[in-house]
């Protein structure tokens, strides 16, 4: 049986022009992208796989924490400062406990 990773990682993507792209194929070209260049924007990175944001933040995503998203753009993990990791987990995390509160209060709504 197939861990949930390994399950997306055989999954297809639809990039706009029509092209299916297996996900794990088009990380490793968003990583190729990334390597050595710092942070970019999802604008740029979209350009440059032509497809869009939305697809961008799937496949920092389906990085296995790889890939760094936040609102400077996106980086390689492997590359960016101590600073820069620690702020992207922080800012996540913070996101998390947000989203598990508006969980709690939908639930809490539904229940009236």
């Amino acid at each position: 049986m197939l861990t949930i990773h390994e399950a997306a990682r055989e999954a297809w993507l639809p990039f706009p022009r029509g092209e299916k792209v297996r996900i794990e194929d088009a990380v490793r070209r968003l990583m190729q992208l990334l390597d050595g260049r710092g942070w970019r924007t999802a604008k740029e990175l979209a350009s440059a796989l032509q497809t869009d944001d939305r697809t961008i933040r799937a496949l920092a995503d389906a990085s296995n924490g790889q890939i760094l998203g936040g609102q400077r753009g996106y980086s390689l993990c492997a590359q960016a400062s101590v600073e820069d990791v620690a702020h992207v987990e922080r800012a996540l995390l913070s996101q998390a406990r947000a989203m598990t509160e508006r969980a709690r209060q939908i639930r809490i709504a539904r229940n009236r």
